[in-house]
C-alpha cells in the first residue's frame, strides 16, 4: 500500500484506489493528491478488504473492475455485505453492457477508462462524502 498526501491543506477526504497496474495506480494517486485528496493505493481487491477490515475508513473507493483474483464487482458486493460506510466508483474499460450486468443488483457510479481526470474530479465532488 502506498499513501499520497495533498500538498496543501487538503479536502479531508480519503480515497482508496484499487488498481492492479502499478504505473496507473501511482500516477492517479499523485494526481489526486495534487488536487487535495489523501489517497491510499492497493493493487488488489484482497488488499482493499484488508485495509477496510483493520478499521481504516476511506470515504471513497475507486475500484478497477478487472483485478487479479477477486474482481472489482465481487469487491463491491463484499463492501455492501459488510456495510462499510464508503462510496464506491467503478473504473473500467469494459463494455457498458457488461458493467450493467455486473451492477444490476447494486447500481454504482462508473468512470470509463482511459480516465478523463476532470470527469473523475467532478464525480468525486458530487459524492456525499465530499459534501
Amino acid at each position: 500500500m502506498e499513501t499520497y498526501y495533498p500538498t496543501d491543506s487538503g479536502r479531508d477526504i480519503l480515497v482508496l484506489l484499487i488498481e492492479d497496474e502499478k504505473v496507473s495506480r501511482k500516477a492517479l494517486g499523485k494526481l489526486l493528491a495534487s488536487e487535495g485528496y489523501t489517497t491510499e493505493t492497493v493493487g488488489s481487491a484482497e488488499e482493499a478488504l484488508a485495509v477496510l477490515e483493520v478499521g481504516q475508513r476511506p470515504h471513497v473507493a475507486l475500484v478497477d473492475l478487472d483485478l487479479p483474483g477477486m474482481s472489482g464487482a465481487e469487491l463491491l458486493i463484499r463492501i455492501a455485505q459488510k456495510a462499510f460506510p464508503i462510496e464506491a466508483v467503478l473504473v473500467t474499460a469494459a463494455s457498458e453492457e457488461r458493467v450493467r450486468r455486473l451492477t444490476d443488483s447494486a447500481p454504482v457510479q462508473c468512470i470509463r477508462k482511459p480516465i478523463d481526470f476532470q470527469t473523475l474530479l467532478r464525480t468525486l465532488e458530487r459524492l456525499p462524502a465530499s459534501n
